[in-house]
């Protein structure tokens, strides 16, 4: 694989110090972080390249290395996979750097394996971006959006007003003009607009998720990034890509079987369940869940069965009962315990 500049990579200039190196580093991390970019295949690919770059120049040996003679300085690797004998596994924030970014030694070849779950990232990226109307490091802002539990799995589009601090255009976001603190935004250097924004939700997202909307951020160059929460739904229970529904049947059908309809997130469906069925049994229908965008796999749809014993009383409703009492062979409490 050809090498990389690591600098070309964060876009920063080889005198960068390590602050602008950093600071290049989170803002490219977070635009191209999978979980901000659903759907995306090639997001994961530059999030990795994005990240080898940054453990090339915030290492100093590591650094001057490559400025010297163009490589990572990274042994080969060896033949069964595992890491070499007296090197330390673990990059930043716990990522596993096993293998060198940009080849094997100076010879090059070979390429960048990720073995961790970019998601370890997702809280240090944002860190410094707060809840609500926060600020992130650099020219980017973050805000704070609830979202119904339809669009979250069906995926939509949501309106919403967004109060977001933009650098003072008077002052250039130094606070100050001339000698005296800038009249506009009182020495902040930062004046908090309003602004009403449409965005689409991809299907899929859950709490926690983070949704990037470019230009949006404290400059026209800094993007918005949504902290997502997701309202309960009222009947559906979700758990992680599957869903989970309750689902009332009567005495007859659970004795007898039946065919019923079962709600799902896309539509109802009709399910049969055994002669026999008791309340609490679970059952599955395979792939009516949430489709994870990042798989492209779905999740399934699991009900539970609740047996309603019918409120009416009557003289035949007593006949039928008793008579359906007469079924059972044994009784059902003699196992259960006389005391502690």
């Amino acid at each position: 694989m050809a090498m990389k500049d690591p600098y070309e990579v964060l876009g920063v200039s080889r005198t960068a110090g390590d602050a602008e190196i950093k600071k290049a580093y989170r803002r490219l991390a977070r635009k191209s972080h999978p979980d901000v970019n659903l759907g995306d295949a090639g997001a994961h690919k530059r999030f990795q390249e994005i990240a080898a770059a940054y453990e090339i120049l915030k290492d100093p040996k590591k650094k001057e290395r490559y400025d010297r003679y163009g490589d990572t300085g990274e042994a080969p690797e060896p033949p069964t996979g595992q890491a070499r004998r007296g090197a330390g596994p673990e990059g930043p924030f716990g990522q596993d750097f096993r293998q060198t970014p940009f080849g094997r030694g100076a010879a090059g070849g070979g390429g960048f394996r990720w073995s961790g779950d970019v998601s370890d990232l997702f809280s240090d990226l944002f860190a410094g971006s707060g809840s609500g109307i926060g600020v992130g490091e650099d020219e980017d802002a973050a805000a704070a959006i609830t979202i119904p539990f339809r669009d979250a799995v069906l995926g939509g589009t949501v309106s919403f007003s967004a109060r977001i601090p933009r650098r003072c255009a008077r002052c250039r976001g130094t606070g100050r003009v001339a000698k005296s603190a800038c009249a506009a935004c009182h020495g902040s250097g930062a004046l908090v607009e309003t602004e009403s924004l449409t965005v689409r939700i991809p299907a899929g997202v859950d709490t926690g998720a983070r949704i990037r909307v470019a230009g949006k951020g404290r400059t026209e160059n800094g993007d918005l990034y949504l902290a997502i929460t997701v309202e309960r739904h009222a009947y559906f229970n979700r758990e992680g890509d599957d869903i989970v529904a309750e689902v009332p049947v009567t005495v007859p059908e659970a004795y007898l079987g039946a065919e019923i309809e079962v709600p799902t997130v896309k539509g109802l469906v009709r399910a049969r369940i055994p002669a026999g069925t008791v309340s609490g049994q679970r059952f599955r229908l395979k792939g009516r869940g949430i489709e994870n965008l990042r798989t492209g796999t779905t999740g399934d749809h699991y009900y539970r069965v609740r047996v309603v014993v019918p409120t009416v009383q009557s003289e035949e409703g007593r006949r039928l009962v008793e008579a359906l009492g007469s079924l059972y062979v044994r009784d059902l409490r003699s196992d259960l315990p006389r005391g502690v």
